[in-house]
C-alpha cells in the first residue's frame, strides 16, 4: 500500500445479477462469438432440462448403469444438472433461513441450533426417510430416484450457506445499518440493497465449498441400497460406482470428474469470484483484482443486454413494485427515487 493513511472504503454496488453484469459491460466492443456462446448455452439448458424431464417420467426407479464410454459425457452432464439444482435449492433456503435468524432473536434462538444439529448429521443418516418417501410418491418411473439424489446432494450444501449468509447479515457495518434506517427502506429494499450486497464475496466463496461438498457425496446421492432395494439414477456418480473392479473404466470416470471440476472453476468459479470483487468491504489497496476472460467475453454480448433490457428489468422492477413499501422518508415525500438514491448512498459510503 502506498503512502497516506488507508481508507475503509465500504463498495455495495446494486445487486442486480445479469442485469448488473450487462450494466458493467455498457460500451465495450460488442462480440459475436459472446452472443454465439452465450446462445449455445441456453439451447443446450433448455435441451438437457427436456431431456431430463422426459427421461424422469420414463417407468424404471433403477435403471442400469452402462460402462460405455460414449455414457459418460452424458451421465456427467446428469451429475452437474442435478448438482446445480441442489445448489439452487441450497441458496434460496441459505437466503430465507439466514436472513429469519439474523432478523429475529426469539427465531435465532431456535434456528441456529436446529441448523447447527443438521450440519452434523451425516448424509448418509437423511437417505432412508428421503428415499423411501419421494420414491412412494412416484412409484414405477424414477422422478422419485431423481428428486432423492437431488435432495441428498442439498444436504451436503444448504448448511455451510446458511451459515455463512447469516454470518454476513450480523457483519454489517453500522454506517450502513444507519443510512437504512434512516432513507426507511423496506425489508425487500434493504435485502436488495444492502444484506444481499454485503453477503455476496462470502456467498460465492462458501458456494465453492458447497459444491466440493457435493461432489465428496456424489456417489452416494446416485447410487444407494436400502435393504434389498436398490435405488440409482445414471450419472457420473453411480458410473464411478458402478466401475469398481474395472480399471479402464474407473480412469475414464475419475477423469472425467476431474475434466468437470476444471471446466466449472473456469466458467464458473472465476467468473463469479472477478464479478463479486465489486462488492469488497476491505482498506483500499494496490492489489490487482480478480479478472476473468468468460466474464469479460460475457459483457461484451448483446445478447446478455438485450435479455436484462427486454426481461429481467422489467421483473426486476415488478417484483420492487410488488414487495416494496411505498412510503417516502420524511420530509422527501415528492422528491421520488428515493429507494435509488437511498442504494446509491450505500454504494459511496466513506470513513
Amino acid at each position: 500500500m502506498n503512502g497516506g493513511e488507508p481508507r475503509l472504503r465500504f463498495s455495495l454496488p446494486r445487486w442486480g445479477g445479469l442485469g448488473a453484469l450487462a450494466r458493467l459491460g455498457k460500451g465495450a466492443r460488442a462480440s459475436w462469438p459472446a452472443d454465439l456462446l452465450v446462445a449455445a448455452a441456453l439451447f443446450g439448458l433448455l435441451s438437457l432440462i427436456v431431456h431430463m424431464a422426459t427421461a424422469g417420467a420414463r417407468a424404471g426407479a433403477a435403471p442400469a448403469i452402462s460402462l460405455s464410454l460414449r455414457a459418460l459425457p452424458l451421465y456427467a452432464v446428469y451429475s452437474v444438472a442435478r448438482m446445480a439444482a441442489a445448489y439452487a435449492l441450497s441458496l434460496v433456503f441459505a437466503l430465507a433461513y439466514g436472513y429469519a435468524a439474523a432478523s429475529d432473536r426469539r427465531a435465532e434462538r431456535v434456528l441456529i441450533p436446529i441448523l447447527d444439529v443438521l450440519q452434523s448429521v451425516p448424509i448418509l443418516s437423511f437417505m432412508p426417510a428421503v428415499v423411501l418417501a419421494l420414491t412412494g410418491l412416484f412409484p414405477g418411473s424414477s422422478l422419485g430416484a431423481e428428486l432423492a439424489s437431488v435432495l441428498l446432494v442439498f444436504t451436503s450444501q444448504a448448511w455451510n450457506l446458511a451459515f455463512s449468509f447469516y454470518n454476513s447479515l450480523l457483519t454489517v457495518p453500522p454506517e450502513l445499518r444507519e443510512v437504512a434506517r434512516m432513507y426507511r427502506l423496506g425489508w425487500w429494499q434493504r435485502f436488495r440493497h444492502l444484506d444481499l450486497p454485503y453477503a455476496t464475496v462470502g456467498l460465492v466463496w462458501n458456494s465453492m465449498m458447497s459444491w466440493a461438498g457435493g461432489w465428496f457425496f456424489l456417489m452416494a446421492a446416485e447410487m444407494f441400497t436400502l435393504g434389498s432395494r436398490s435405488f440409482q439414477v445414471p450419472g457420473l456418480g453411480s458410473y464411478l460406482a458402478t466401475s469398481a473392479g474395472h480399471p479402464r473404466a474407473e480412469v475414464a470416470g475419475l477423469t472425467m470428474l476431474v475434466l468437470v471440476i476444471v471446466a466449472i472453476d473456469q466458467l464458473l468459479w472465476r467468473p463469479l469470484i472477478a464479478w463479486a470483487d465489486k462488492f469488497k468491504v476491505e482498506l483500499l489497496s494496490n492489489q490487482t483484482p480478480p479478472r476473468s476472460s468468460v466474464l469479460m467475453l460475457l459483457r461484451r454480448s448483446q445478447l446478455v443486454d438485450w435479455a436484462n433490457r427486454r426481461f429481467l428489468t422489467p421483473w426486476s422492477e415488478a417484483l420492487d413494485r410488488l414487495l416494496a413499501p411505498q412510503a417516502e422518508p420524511a420530509g422527501r415525500a415528492h422528491s421520488g427515487g428515493w429507494a435509488r438514491r437511498a442504494a446509491g448512498v450505500l454504494a459511496g459510503v466513506a470513513v
